[in-house]
């Protein structure tokens, strides 16, 4: 075994015990054990209940070393995890208007937890998995403020905002996401936790026309979640999607919507991203 493997194989146990101590009580067995800690060991290794989720960053020569297969058996022997339910994929940089293709077609869905709600996960199909392990405290902020509030949750995915805010008692709320599939999973979640009402609506639409629908409408809320992709050229929107060019019209089409007192969360995954209010 390397060094590199030496170290990383420590960081995964001592980490993932820290991390087992800390959410296992609260109802989470979904967290991230490894964040690309290593400088020369660019992935992240991510836990989902009784699975583990590897994406690996690494490109050019350093992809190779060490390899996949001893970075699986490393992970798999220090969380003591079956080599079946270790899942590796690996997350290149994407180029031009290029976006991170469906790798398979299996369905299969897994029930994680985490603050005592239930998600259901996708560990072969996608490289995204349905559910965001870096924005649990933003959906704890959802859930500790939307009592008796009427929530738009836009470009939705998997529904975990909605989830959260229905969790926490919202008036009402609305889900938007171009996605029929996304919106059918999100479905889901609301099912597995008891949660479905008339009140809460799902809506396969383009976001822009959404929101010059709800405009019209004269809709109003109070709280506005904004987690738009860094680009999208679906077939199925009019043109292409660009965070960084089009941020500033999509808020101010929120911005229409929100009541008085009420607020966005704004959120971007574009490391690139540069916010000119």
């Amino acid at each position: 075994m390397n060094y590199i493997l030496k170290d990383f194989g420590k960081l995964l146990k001592q980490n993932h015990l820290a991390m087992r101590r800390h959410f296992t009580p609260l109802g989470t067995n979904s967290y991230r054990v490894y964040n690309k800690n290593i400088l020369s060991l660019a992935i992240t290794v991510d836990i989902y209940g009784s699975n583990i989720y590897i994406l690996d960053y690494r490109e050019g020569p350093e992809a190779k070393i060490p390899s996949s297969e001893e970075i699986i058996d490393t992970a798999s022997r220090m969380l003591y995890v079956k080599m079946e339910h270790v899942f590796y994929k690996n997350r290149k940089t994407r180029k031009g208007l290029s976006q991170h293709k469906k790798l398979d077609n299996s369905g299969n869905l897994t029930e994680v937890k985490e603050n005592g709600l239930g998600f259901l996960v996708n560990l072969h199909d996608y490289i995204d998995t349905g559910l965001f392990i870096d924005h649990r405290r933003t959906r704890e902020i959802v859930r500790d403020s939307a009592g008796d509030k009427r929530v738009l949750n836009l470009f939705a995915y998997t529904a975990s905002f909605s989830v959260y805010a229905a969790a926490g008692g919202a008036k009402s709320i609305d889900t938007v996401d171009l996605s029929a599939n996304y919106n059918r999973w999100g479905e889901q979640n609301f099912e597995l936790n008891g949660l479905v009402s008339e009140e809460y609506s799902f809506h396969s639409s383009d976001t822009a026309d959404f929101l010059v629908d709800a405009r019209n409408k004269l809709k109003r809320y109070d709280i506005i979640i904004v987690d738009p992709p860094t680009f999208s050229n679906s077939r199925k929107m009019e043109g292409i999607f660009d965070i960084q060019r089009d941020y500033i019209s999509l808020i101010k089409a929120c911005l229409d919507l929100l009541d008085k007192d009420g607020y966005i969360i704004f959120s971007t995954n574009y490391t690139k991203f540069n916010f000119d209010p």
